[in-house]
């Protein structure tokens, strides 16, 4: 797909997006936008995270990557640098200090990541609240082993690293747990496979769960999947954030709401 795509989305949300908790009448969207979107507190571990960011965009490393869903539109060779991986291949800072205030907010305690990368997004999660425990999957074997080196070096030890195709590890990860309180959708970025962890999700979220989706804008098909989610009979609530989109489940809200907040 090409980038007007995303650039023509772009345009649109930038005009109709809500800024500031400016015209938002829902007192939980509210208190989203203050204390996750509005949210400007230094938290401790965002400086020595934004270091480790900068650690891996000078990094030299090549390392043989496989793709099992959709690739990369920057990235077309296996062979890839940690440099460059880390430029265009995980979330940017400030959709990974979202990510850390929206689960520091939430208390979410059982966290999924489909898409772990290079690790460093999953770090956001796991120091978002060190009594959580994340499960994060990956495709790629030599990701997969990159990453649990670098959760192994910062003493990570509530992130247990998955690696294998999707399609297996998830319903066997949902099988083995009782509920999840938020899961991030990163990896695979198709119509089908998307629609597809949506609604293995469903067995196994709760009435607090949220489910935020990587790039909704990313093509055409992801985004027929996100309008096709976030009008689910199951969802009761969904934020776009034009980089990504977040559906909630909260049955005691009787009527459907969507939101466009600019971030």
């Amino acid at each position: 797909m090409s980038k007007g795509w995303q650039i023509r989305h772009y345009i649109s949300h930038a005009l109709r997006a809500k800024r500031g908790g400016h015209g938002v009448h829902s007192p939980f969207v509210y208190k989203l936008v203050e204390n996750v979107f509005n949210n400007q507190h230094p938290f401790y571990a965002f400086s020595d995270l934004n270091k480790l960011r900068k650690e891996l965009c000078s990094n030299e490393t090549e390392l043989e990557i496989t793709d099992l869903g959709a690739g990369s539109k920057k990235l077309h060779r296996s062979q890839r640098k940690i440099k460059d991986v880390a430029r265009y291949g995980i979330s940017s800072k400030k959709q990974a200090e979202l990510l850390f205030k929206l689960i520091a907010y939430l208390k979410s305690n059982t966290i999924i990541e489909l898409g772990t990368s290079l690790g460093i997004t999953t770090l956001y999660l796991s120091h978002a609240n060190t009594n959580a425990k994340v499960y994060t999957l990956e495709g790629s074997k030599n990701l997969a082993r990159f990453a649990q080196d670098l959760f192994k070096k910062n003493e990570r030890n509530n992130i247990q690293c998955i690696e294998g195709d999707f399609d297996q590890t998830l319903p066997k990860l949902l099988n083995e747990i009782d509920h999840f309180d938020l899961m991030y959708i990163d990896g695979n970025h198709t119509f089908e496979a998307t629609l597809r962890y949506f609604k293995m999700a469903l067995n196994k979220n709760a009435d607090d769960s949220v489910i935020i989706f990587d790039d909704i804008y990313w093509s055409k098909e992801m985004t027929k999947a996100w309008e096709e989610i976030k009008n689910s009979t199951d969802i009761s609530l969904s934020i776009d954030c034009f980089y990504f989109g977040m559906v909630f489940f909260r049955k005691e809200q009787k009527q459907k709401e969507h939101f466009k907040l600019f971030i």
